[in-house]
This record gives C-alpha cells, sequence and structure tokens, in this order.
C-alpha cells in the first residue's frame, strides 16, 4: 500500500488511512476540536512521570530499530527531489505543476 501511494501520488480516503493503521480514529471535522480536547485531557491526567517512561520505552525501541536514521534518510531523498524538481522545472515540485501555476494568482 505504501509503495503504491508513493509511485502513484493519489490521494488517500478517511477510511483508508484508517484501515492501513495511520490514524487512530477518524471524526467529522465539526468533533475534531472537541474529541482532540477529551484526549487531550485524558492523557494529561495520566502520571507525568509515567508518560515520560513510556515515551522514552517506544522512542528507544524505535531507535533501536534504525527509525531515527529511516528518518533522517528519506527527508534527505525528499529534498534531493526538491532540489531537482527545483532545477528541472524552476519549482520545487513536479507533480501538479502546471495546475499548480495556472492556480496562482
Amino acid at each position: 500500500m505504501a509503495k503504491e501511494i508513493l509511485f502513484t501520488g493519489r490521494a488517500m480516503t478517511a477510511e483508508e488511512v484508517l484501515a492501513t493503521g495511520m490514524v487512530n480514529r477518524v471524526v467529522p471535522r465539526d468533533e475534531l476540536d472537541a474529541q482532540t480536547r477529551a484526549l487531550a485531557e485524558q492523557i494529561a491526567k495520566m502520571p507525568p512521570f509515567a508518560l515520560r517512561q513510556a515515551k522514552r520505552a517506544v522512542n528507544q525501541t524505535l531507535d533501536v530499530q534504525g527509525f531515527y536514521a529511516a528518518i533522517q534518510s528519506v527527508f534527505d531523498v525528499h529534498q534531493t527531489g526538491h532540489g531537482n524538481a527545483l532545477s528541472v522545472g524552476g519549482w520545487p515540485v513536479l507533480v501538479n505543476l502546471e495546475e499548480m501555476k495556472a492556480n496562482i494568482k
């Protein structure tokens, strides 16, 4: 799925994003602020030391798996792509370039 999205550049629906586990939940836009606040309030009630330890445990596990190096690598590739697009087309992106140029006023 990730390669399909990357290679086609298509947008994903909220249902697809939820089904792939990229997000925890999908809510109607008019409920977003209230649900975000409710989640933040629930987390804020947890013991601060326990939260710090849980975050540290998760982050250390990701680091051991090479997550930080992977993120840095992807960022480098991403920036190289913008540089290429800028040198090829004069804009930092190539996807939908003509459409974007037409919409600039």
